[in-house]
């Protein structure tokens, strides 16, 4: 059993890792950008829709000799301590958003004329179960040849409102993307990673295609943002 685990971690240990390329957009700007406008994300919307983050714990029991009506005389207590971590598919998000914005979309010098506010919506994950199945059958020994280990898929609703000063609603776009990748030994991603790398291919996928939208539409946009 233990040889197969070690198998197993090599695996997991020879995967692609997350690039500075995967967490961001690209840069394509709009041939007319919208006048300046306040991004704004709503954390709590995100957070929802992926996961808040989680808390690592360790904890130590600690033991000494005492009296009263401790068992024996002995007293111990618990340590527990930790970090709190948020999940990176948050930050990811808000950081494609903004990048985007200031980079493709909008003129980022100026007054503000408005506000663009991004919202996700409906999310839904799917594991293949053929991988896995495979990848058991042969003791993981298959996927030293680079065969999958599982394949991911993800759907997900992305919205963009554009609202003037006073937060009338100026133009809203709904755009829904599904993206997948694979767990995979040399040129896939390790499970910690994949759900990240394709979390952020579909907010790019998503607002890359809500880019081309705005650029169609920016000369009713820019009247309205006056």
């Amino acid at each position: 059993m233990k040889k197969y685990l070690l198998l197993l971690s090599l695996i997991l240990a020879s995967c692609k890792s997350i690039s500075y390329g995967d967490v961001n957009p690209m840069i394509a700007k709009n041939n007319i950008l919208l006048p300046p406008l306040e991004s704004i994300t709503d954390i709590y919307n995100l957070e929802s829709t992926y996961s808040a983050g989680g808390f690592s714990a360790v904890s130590d029991n600690i033991g000494g000799m005492g009296g009263g009506n401790n068992f024996g005389g002995w007293m111990q207590t618990t340590d527990t301590s930790g970090i709190n971590y948020k999940d990176s598919r948050v930050n990811d998000a808000i950081n494609i958003f903004e990048k985007e914005v200031v980079e493709n979309i909008t003129n980022p010098y100026g007054e503000k004329k408005g506000y663009i506010v991004l919202k996700l919506g409906y999310i839904e994950e799917d594991n293949s179960f053929i991988y896995p199945a495979v990848s058991l059958c042969t003791l993981y020994t298959i996927n030293l040849f680079g065969f999958p280990q599982n394949k991911i898929s993800q759907l997900l609703e992305v919205e963009v409102d554009i609202l003037d000063n006073n937060k009338n609603l100026v133009k809203r776009y709904v755009e829904t993307v599904n993206n997948s990748d694979y767990v995979a030994m040399w040129w896939g991603y390790d499970e910690s990673s994949i759900y990240r790398k394709i979390a952020a291919d579909n907010i790019k996928d998503a607002l890359s295609k809500i880019r081309i939208k705005i650029g169609q539409d920016a000369l009713e946009i820019r009247s309205k943002l006056q």
